[in-house]
């Protein structure tokens, strides 16, 4: 139960159109961790391996579910329409995941009356799934207008093409997926906004993982001509603009960068500086170099880490502190700043740092260790 991708290999010709499909979104069965019942069967009851879901590609987030019985199917719904996959309300994985099947869009030589997705959550009303997907999808120029299920339904004609894209080693992307996005995105997208960004996260909600006294560093950012971004701020359309006509930018691992990279010159200089445990900076490197020919600057300088006080710490929610000189050191060397005339804070600068987070998130903070 694993999905892997060859950056080289087409996928197109894995397509298949199942007549009279019957969509699952949510069955019967056993879940698997994060994997839940649901997919696509024929309309003789065969399970379709290709519709299943993946984060990555060792984790599903779809299993086989039971073949719901005929009077389980809600309705018939006519016209040809394209499986999209799961449907998320998160930035980075609706980018990644929902956004994975789309390149069959320009791939498959007859109309498509409309994308169909299954909800991540289960809402009452399933379109109300698929805000985020239509908020980066009106970006994509024109295509069919997308819809989501919540009952077994029977699909007149399902397009299903393989997953072309996803997080961890999903992130080369099938060659499809690639032309898809150069051709809607980085051959569209005009460049505007400055030249050097430096993208934050100091504006996101409390729940965010960032760096602790990340004030500094835009400080320091900005001395060196860079133009502090938040993101969410933003329409998609600014974001795309800005990182197309930026020859510089720099940021941490995040989701911002999945975006960035699809409409980078292949002549940007990229820093990402890592503010949480892990490896998931090679995800970055491999999107970076299969989307925009980029090899990125990766800064490991994290010294400490803090999360909420009694709760299960999860990685991508911590709190940073980073080595400010040596970052600027890395920065420095890579041509991304000219000083490096960084210094780190005191003990004392820190407990205040951390004293002022607990009193504007009225959250007490802990310490942990890796």
């Amino acid at each position: 139960m694993a999905l892997t991708l060859d950056p080289e290999r087409p996928l197109a010709p894995q397509m298949r159109v199942i007549e009279n499909a019957i969509l699952v979104p949510w069955g019967d069965g056993d879940w698997k961790g994060m994997a839940r019942p649901a997919g696509v069967f024929t309309a003789d009851g065969e399970y379709c391996h290709d519709a299943q879901t993946f984060r990555s590609g060792g984790k599903p987030t779809t299993v086989e579910p039971q073949p719901p019985a005929p009077a389980e199917i809600d309705r018939t719904v006519k016209g040809t329409m394209l499986y999209g996959g799961m449907a998320y309300g998160h930035f980075g994985h609706a980018l990644c995941e929902s956004l994975s099947r789309l390149w069959a869009l320009d791939d498959f030589d007859e109309t498509i009356d409309a994308v169909a997705y299954i909800p991540k959550q289960k809402l009452t009303w399933p379109e109300r799934s698929l805000s985020m997907v239509r908020n980066i999808t009106a970006s994509l120029g024109e295509i069919p207008r997308l819809t989501a299920f919540n009952k077994p339904t029977r699909v007149e004609r399902l397009v299903v093409a393989p997953q072309g894209f996803g997080t961890s080693k999903l992130m080369v992307g099938c060659p499809e997926m690639r032309s898809f996005t150069d051709r809607r995105l980085r051959q569209r997208v005009e460049p505007a906004g400055p030249e050097k960004i430096y993208i934050s996260r100091s504006g996101l909600f409390r729940k965010r993982g960032r760096f602790l006294m990340e004030d500094y560093i835009e400080a320091k950012m900005e001395a060196e001509g860079y133009t502090v971004f938040h993101p969410q701020n933003h329409d998609l359309e600014t974001q795309l603009s800005w990182y197309k006509g930026a020859s510089a930018i720099v940021s941490t691992d995040n989701s911002a960068l999945h975006l960035a990279a699809f409409v980078i010159n292949p002549d940007c200089k990229i820093g990402i500086l890592l503010r949480r445990p892990g490896a998931i900076f090679a995800d970055f490197e491999m999107q970076l170099k299969w989307f925009a020919g980029v090899q990125p600057d990766i800064v490991d300088a994290c010294t400490r880490f803090w999360f909420r006080a009694g709760e299960k710490v999860q990685y991508n929610e911590v709190y940073a502190l980073i080595d400010f000189e040596k970052t600027a050191q890395a920065l420095k060397a890579a041509g991304i700043i000219e000083n490096a005339n960084w210094v780190n804070p005191s003990i004392v600068d820190v407990d205040r740092a951390i004293e002022k987070l607990e009193a504007d998130t009225e959250t007490r903070f802990d310490e942990i260790f890796l």
